[in-house]
């Protein structure tokens, strides 16, 4: 009798990078001063296919304070998709950003963002779960009126959708992601991760392309001083349009 050969499914690393994250998470917030705060975030997203092998990728976020009052962020993000085949599909793309300050913990002035990325996805599936991992990394040009500045972060994204028995225009999603900067460590601990998400989400296609999403998401950010961080509890809205210019 021959054995075939078993891998450990994606879905079984994927628990425990979320009981890790977990665990850095309570470990950050029990040494600082952690604000909660309300948001919601407007989102546009689109992947544009112009040939079997490429696509365009368009992403606009109007994030607001509240359920709108004020702003948090204005993020535009453009990028070339290489699609492999269904399961990988390789970006590389350009991000403008503006933050704003807001909230308890402001920062200290509204600066713009010029960010360079890539990112590697990759899709699978377990019976009717769908598994879709996003491993990106950002080259961030910080343009603060003290001056500029480079970051570097890597970040790592889990999503598991479930689509509704009976119901094959609707499904739930669920995702996990962590922000890592690369810099030095001088505390081990503080600068594990600059930023964390869990999110869920009830989502609804409708035809010729077009998907709604209504959700949650925490958002959790540790401030670079290592006192303080917020803990933001957002409202999600989003709309995804994908065209199809191939022939």
């Amino acid at each position: 009798m021959i054995l075939k050969k078993r891998s450990f499914p994606r879905w079984v690393f994927a628990t425990l990078g979320l009981i890790l994250a977990g665990s850095a998470v309570q470990a950050q917030d029990d040494m600082r001063d952690v604000v909660d705060q309300q948001m919601s975030w407007y989102m546009l997203f689109g992947n544009h296919r112009l040939t079997d092998d490429l696509g365009l990728h368009t992403e606009y976020q109007f994030r607001r304070t509240g359920f709108g009052a004020d702003w948090q962020q204005s993020l535009l993000r453009v990028g070339l998709d290489w699609h492999r085949d269904d399961q990988y599909v390789i970006t590389g793309g350009y991000g403008w950003i503006r933050s704003f300050p807001y909230g308890e913990q402001p920062i200290g002035e509204t600066f713009d963002e010029h960010r360079i990325w890539q990112q590697l996805i990759t899709n699978s599936q377990t019976g009717a779960l769908k598994w879709m991992h996003r491993y990106r990394l950002e080259q961030r040009l910080m343009m603060r009126e003290s001056g500029s500045a480079w970051q570097h972060r890597a970040r790592y994204f889990v999503q598991v959708t479930w689509p509704i028995p009976n119901h094959p225009a609707w499904s739930v999603s669920a995702y996990e992601e962590a922000f890592i900067g690369l810099r030095s460590l001088e505390n081990p601990v503080l600068n594990l991760l600059q930023q964390n998400r869990l999110s869920v989400a009830l989502n609804h296609k409708l035809e010729g392309g077009t998907a709604l999403q209504l959700g949650y998401l925490q958002q959790v950010l540790w401030k670079g001083s290592g006192l303080a961080a917020e803990r933001n509890h957002v409202l999600l809205v989003g709309v995804r349009h994908n065209l199809d210019f191939r022939d």
